[in-house]
Order: C-alpha cells, then structure tokens, then sequence
C-alpha cells in the first residue's frame, strides 16, 4: 500500500470512529480528542492528551512535551496521560511511574526512537507496540511481546497481565522456572501474577480497568488499527 492510500484509509477510519462515537463516559471524551487530533493530520510524537499532573524526568510535562527512551514519565493522582515515541502509543493511568529504556539512532527532529523495555515501577499503564520485540518488566513478571496491546497494574504482590492481541511469554520473577507462553486475539487470556504463591505465581483474572475504544485511539495515533477492529469493522466494546 502506498503512503497516499494509507492516510486516506487511515483517515476515513477516524471519521468514522468519531461519527459513531465509543466508550463510556468517562474516556469517551478523551479517545474523541485524541482521534480527532489524529483525523487532521497531527500524528505527532510526544505527549498528546494529558490530565493533572504529568511529569518526565521529575519536570512538569505538557501537550506536545517530547518522550525519548531514558525517561522516565509518572503521574499524579487524579492524572492521565497520552503520549507516543516511535511506533508505540502508551496510556499512564494516576499514580503511575513507568522507565522507558531504548536508542535514538539520531539527533534532531527526525531522530529515530526505538524503546526496548519498559519498567513498571507503580500503577497503570495501556501500551501499542510497533514491530520488533519489547520486554515489560515489574518486581513480579517480565512480559516480552512482538507487536502487540498490552495493559499492565503493578502492585507490590501481585502484577495484573492482559495481552489484548498477540504474542507474548510470560515469565514469574519469583519463581524463574515459570513461564507461560500467551497467544490471544481479543483479550482471551488475562493473567495475575503472584509473588506468594507456592510456586504456582499464574492465576487467571477477568479484564479490568481497560477498553477496546483506548486500544483504537493508541493504535490511531501512530497510524495503525487493532487486529480486533480490522477483522470486526469498528467494534469498540469496553470491558
């Protein structure tokens, strides 16, 4: 596909997405922001959409604040935040703290940024991922993943995984020989892991606290549609 035909898909995607409405109240008018930015055009890097208090590297962060790998973005409580580097797209619920770890191949605007791991050190966060492999780590589970939507809530005992489509394997801090390979089109197989668990640190769990319509709008924003929303036309049922 040629890059004209892209956008133009790209875009006649958006409106319809923006025509139909999504989700519930409560992030309905954040994704018809964000999707309505992405419909003009401005598939821009660095914080898109924020509500409170966002800080990168401790310093207060705004709308269009650049992310590189080596930051390290928190929030607030009460707070949200939107932002992309590369070809991925992160949602950072209140009370957060993720490290993202990386390579810029080169300096100035068009520099090519790729981030390699992220670190969950405390809350929530909602990624999209572009190709090549990526480690999620917690102080209880290391996630590594190949193009894929994943949610994340770390807590000090137990980490919540939802692989919302693709591959991943999950691997148990705690008990290093554990691992469970994952394959889902559509959340299928949420998972807790445990840090106390008698050596058994996987538990199956319900889909919490995340929604298709935040999938689409992350995915929007660096020109992309999730698998669920190419195969089913524009679902965007919430969990």
């Amino acid at each position: 596909m040629d890059l004209e035909h892209f956008e133009l898909e790209r875009r006649v995607f958006l409106k319809k997405l923006l025509a139909i409405g999504v989700g519930s109240v409560g992030t309905s008018m954040l994704t018809r922001h964000v999707l309505a930015m992405g419909e003009s055009g401005q598939l821009l890097e660095g914080v898109r959409k924020m509500q409170g208090s966002i800080l990168i590297n401790g310093a207060m962060a705004q709308v269009n604040s650049i992310v590189s790998p080596g930051d390290v973005v928190s929030t607030g409580s009460g707070s949200l935040g939107v932002f992309v580097i590369g070809s991925d797209a992160f949602l950072v619920r209140e009370n957060s703290q993720i490290e993202l770890l990386g390579e810029t191949a080169s300096r100035g605007p068009d520099a090519t940024k790729t981030v390699k791991t992220i670190k969950v050190v405390a809350g929530k966060v909602l990624s999209v991922f572009g190709k090549g492999e990526k480690h999620v780590e917690t102080s209880n589970a290391v996630v590594g993943v190949r193009g894929t939507g994943l949610y994340v809530e770390e807590a000090a005992d137990v980490t919540y995984v939802c692989l919302c489509y693709g591959e991943a394997v999950i691997s148990s801090l705690a008990y290093p020989s554990a691992r469970e390979a994952v394959v889902t089109k559509h959340h299928d197989h949420p998972l807790y892991v445990l840090a106390n668990c008698a050596g058994r640190p996987f538990l199956r769990a319900p889909v919490i606290n995340h929604t298709d319509e935040e999938l689409i709008m992350l995915e929007a924003l660096v020109g992309r549609k999730p698998p669920f929303a190419v195969n089913r036309g524009s679902s965007t049922s919430a969990y």
